[in-house]
């Protein structure tokens, strides 16, 4: 049936199938590319570690042998900071009459008659008694202990302790501080021995449970037999 008014029908040319099947493309004309880029990546990656290991070798410091830790090396570190250290001494005492103490600084490189100077001395301080000189020597520190401090804080309180306890348990009426030590240690520590000399001081030993004790402080037996003006004084403070 045609319908009225319709155009004139014409053949319609189909394309070639086979010759577009048989021309090939330019695609199918290029070589085929083989596949490595998975070869590639795992060489590139396995090259950056290699290399960053390297780096990281001579960047990364070599690591130090651990320093041993003991009591002895704390200590020493500890006492670079500390006041510096008391050398080792000793002292001298005597208790002629019951409440008199004497404390010398002692000196027994030198071999001198001390001890029959102060019988003189004792003879005309005290000339109705006859005087007890039986030496006792005390030596600082009391304890050998080499992790213990000593200062001059430490000896001196050690010292002050000994004699509130020694007041404790003797009551001294008199005390004879002679010579850099016994002054120096016995006294409170703003008190200088050289200008302390031929005074008389007060030792407040509080939290003893002490009296308040008062000491004359005197030159050594030592420094006595060799200045003879510092014995003429002492004769005549004496008499």
């Amino acid at each position: 049936m045609i319908l009225p008014f319709a155009p004139p029908s014409s053949v319609c040319e189909l394309p070639v199938f086979a010759e577009l099947h048989e021309a090939p493309s330019q695609q199918d004309k290029l070589p085929p590319i083989p596949v490595v880029a998975a070869e590639v990546t795992s060489q590139a990656n396995t090259t950056r570690n290699s290399v960053a290991n390297d780096i990281l070798a001579d960047v990364v410091p070599a690591k130090k042998s651990p320093v041993p830790v003991n009591a002895a090396s704390i200590l020493e570190q500890l006492e670079t900071k500390k006041a510096p250290i008391v050398e080792p001494f000793a002292l001298s005492l005597w208790r002629p009459v019951p409440g008199f103490l004497i404390v010398d600084s002692r000196n027994s490189s030198l071999a001198l008659p001390t001890e029959l100077l102060l019988n003189n001395v004792l003879r005309s301080f005290l000339p109705a008694i006859k005087p007890d000189l039986r030496e006792e020597v005390m030596r600082w520190p009391m304890i050998e202990n080499r992790f213990v401090s000593r200062t001059a804080d430490d000896a001196r309180n050690e010292l002050q302790t000994w004699l509130a306890v020694e007041n404790e348990l003797r009551p001294i009426d008199r005390l004879w501080l002679m010579g850099d030590n016994a002054a120096r240690y016995l006294l409170s520590a703003d008190i200088k021995p050289a200008d302390a000399c031929w005074q008389e001081h007060s030792l407040n030993l509080s939290g003893a449970g002490v009296n308040l004790l008062r000491a004359v402080v005197l030159p050594s037996l030592v420094d006595l037999l060799q200045n003879p003006l510092l014995k003429a004084r002492l004769w005549a403070s004496v008499k």
